[in-house]
This record gives structure tokens, C-alpha cells and sequence, in this order.
């Protein structure tokens, strides 16, 4: 039985930026990934550059300007001091596997499926299909087994136009007219490479072919249909504030999607992860750090969004208005810090202040009543 001094288990975002982390440090690491190698789900990765971080040289395309539109409305959201970033997760996969296989105290195992994981005095047996190790601390993205009310589903294709296109607006939120909460995001990616993205927030399953019609049906309209696509992309990410907090004190420590580092109301990740993991090299490290998301501030930012998501189910409608507020009335700056997960606490207030207050008032009494969704 090998021992190592950290197991990190997933090769996702989460795993792989804290093993990068890990680097050449004094501690023996071991991430365990149950697909093999071949098995990587290409991703893009968008963030406002509101924080430090080692992989900002992967950013593949950096807007400083981006349009919300609904109905015949368009509201600017001013990117220009803090960018809007997009990382293509086959770049940081390829840098952070490249970086460990060139060190000595990191190793990984791929296609390799952990049977259970057993405390022992102070340390952690992990049981393998194909061994067995021990470890003083663990860090395990897996997912939650718990069922997911709601969900961020997109289907996107990146393409390129056989015709210049000028003047391309950059879209974070394109609402449609449907009754359902639904938008498009559409992002210039460099290269004359262009991504449009069909996004529900919903219960319900959605259909990939009927989604990927409606994408080509909103390029068609707008561009023509003179492009071709280069890749596809789809996903599933869970909206819920119904999270596991790690304990201040423990070392076994839930990291990436299941321990809150998706924002409930957006689906954002990558800028958590980066923060969750730098919080967790101080705790190594025997630094005071902090159990993100466990602080007062993200306390009350998870229970905006649990109302904010209860709104959207029961009134996906209303709640397109509402969103398209959200960055009307308020300084693109204060919603930036607002979506980043680093806002003052001046602006939680104004923005609260500038959002109807007869429907709030009624989820957010409604959100002390019920489960979290």
C-alpha cells in the first residue's frame, strides 16, 4: 500500500487546478480519475478576469464589451476593466498534464475507479479496482448523488463564416420569446471562430437535436447560412445552493461543483474553483484561509440565488425582466464584482434595491419555508 500525503480525486477543473498548484511542493500527490485519458469532454471555460490565477495566458478570446438583450431592449455591459475571459479546457488540459508529467511528486491515475474510502486514525485508506493507497487528506470533486431540481443545459456550435463579419456583437444573454426560461450566448472565440449557444435553465430534459436546430435557425436569421461548424459542444450544469460546507477542521475536503463552487444563479465555476483552490494551499501550508464558500458574504449570495432560481421556475417569464434589471439599472462594475463572486456588501443592497420588490419579497419569505433548491 502506497502512502501519499494528498489524494485528489477527479481530473476535472477543480482537480487539476489544485494538483497544478501542487507542483514541485513537498507534498506527495495523487489524483485518481475514473475515465480513462481518451475520455476528455472538450469545455469552454468564460470568467470576468475579476482575480489572479495561473492559466490566464490559456484565455483563447477576451471581449470588453457584451450586449443583453430582451425583447426589443439592449442593455451594455462595459467589460473593459475586468474582461470577459474564455479558456478552452482541451488548452489547460494539455498545459497541467504536460506541467505534471515533467515533475517528480505529482502522479495521476487515469481508468481508475475507487471502490471506497476508509478513515483510519489519522489518515484515509482509499480502495481501488486495482490497489489500494492511503493518504492524510483528501480533496474529492465527485459529484453529489442528490437529485438536481434545476439545471443549466446548453448546446452550442462553434463555427466560421465563409464572409467577413463586421461589427459581431457579443451576446451574454440573447432572451427569446418562449415560455421558458431560455436565451442565446453568442461569443466571438479568435481565429474567425465564432460560438452560438442555445441555454435553458430548467427541470426538464431537454432534446439535443431540437436544440441544435434552434441554433442554426438563430444564425440563419441573423448571418445567413453561409458558415461551417468546427466542433460542438453540449452540457448539464446543476443550479443548487444546496451544498456540502467543509468542516473548518477536517481533511477530508469536497472541492469544485459539489462544495458550492458553481454559482447557483449563473452557473459560472472557474473563477471559484481557482479561488477555493489557493484557499486550500493556505490550509496545507498551515495559513489562516477561508472554508470557501463558507463565509457570510457567500452565505447570503446563495440565498439570493435560491430565490432568484425559485422565480425562474415558477415564473420563467417575469424572470427574464428581471435578470435584464439586473444589468440595466446598476453599474457594469457592480455587476461584474456582483457575478464574480466579489461583491461589496453595498452592492448586494443596490442591487436588491433595484429589483422588483413585491416578488422578491414573497420568494424570499417562500425560501425560508422550503428545501433549497
Amino acid at each position: 500500500m502506497k502512502d501519499y500525503d494528498i489524494v485528489i480525486v477527479g481530473a476535472g477543473c477543480s482537480g487539476l487546478s489544485l494538483a497544478y498548484r501542487l507542483i514541485n511542493s513537498s507534498y506527495s500527490v495523487c489524483l485518481i480519475e475514473n475515465k480513462p485519458i481518451t475520455n476528455r469532454i472538450r469545455k469552454t471555460w468564460s470568467y470576468w478576469d475579476a482575480y489572479e490565477h495561473p492559466f490566464k495566458h490559456l484565455n483563447k478570446y477576451i471581449n470588453k464589451k457584451l450586449s443583453i438583450h430582451n425583447n426589443k431592449s439592449t442593455s451594455i455591459l462595459d467589460c473593459s476593466e475586468q474582461n470577459y475571459c474564455s479558456i478552452d479546457s482541451y488548452d489547460f488540459d494539455k498545459y497541467v498534464l504536460n506541467n505534471i508529467d515533467e515533475c517528480a511528486n505529482v502522479e495521476i491515475m487515469f481508468d481508475t475507479e475507487i471502490k471506497e474510502i476508509i478513515k483510519t486514525n489519522e489518515r484515509y485508506e482509499i480502495n481501488l479496482n486495482n490497489g489500494s493507497m492511503n493518504a492524510k487528506y483528501i480533496f474529492d470533486s465527485r459529484p453529489n448523488s442528490q437529485a438536481i431540481k434545476m439545471k443549466q443545459i446548453f448546446k452550442g456550435l462553434f463555427i466560421r463564416f465563409d464572409k467577413e463579419i463586421k461589427n459581431f456583437n457579443a451576446q451574454l444573454m440573447d432572451f427569446t420569446e418562449k415560455n421558458e426560461f431560455h436565451f442565446f450566448y453568442c461569443l466571438p472565440m479568435g481565429d474567425d471562430t465564432y460560438l452560438f449557444e442555445s441555454t435553458y435553465y430548467t427541470s426538464l430534459r431537454k432534446d439535443k437535436n431540437e436544440m441544435t436546430d434552434e441554433v442554426h435557425e438563430y444564425i440563419k436569421k441573423r448571418y445567413g447560412d453561409e458558415y461551417s461548424i468546427i466542433r460542438e459542444e453540449y452540457g448539464e450544469i446543476p443550479l443548487t445552493t444546496n451544498v456540502k460546507i467543509n468542516r473548518k477542521n477536517s481533511n477530508y475536503l469536497n472541492i469544485g461543483i459539489p462544495s458550492g463552487s458553481t454559482r447557483a444563479s449563473t452557473g459560472y465555476t472557474f473563477l471559484n474553483i481557482q479561488k477555493q483552490a489557493d484557499e486550500y494551499i493556505k490550509k496545507l501550508d498551515g495559513d489562516t484561509y477561508i472554508e470557501f464558500p463558507g463565509t457570510f458574504k457567500s452565505r447570503i449570495l446563495r440565498k439570493m440565488d435560491n430565490v432568484l432560481l425559485q422565480i425562474i421556475k415558477d415564473h420563467p417569464i417575469a424572470s427574464k425582466n428581471i435578470l435584464y434589471r439586473m444589468f440595466e439599472c446598476n453599474d457594469s462594475k457592480r455587476v461584474i464584482r456582483f457575478l464574480s463572486d466579489k461583491p461589496t456588501l453595498v452592492d448586494i443592497l443596490i442591487i436588491v434595491w433595484n429589483m422588483p420588490k413585491l416578488i422578491f419579497i414573497k420568494y424570499a419569505i417562500k425560501s425560508f419555508t422550503t428545501r433549497s433548491i
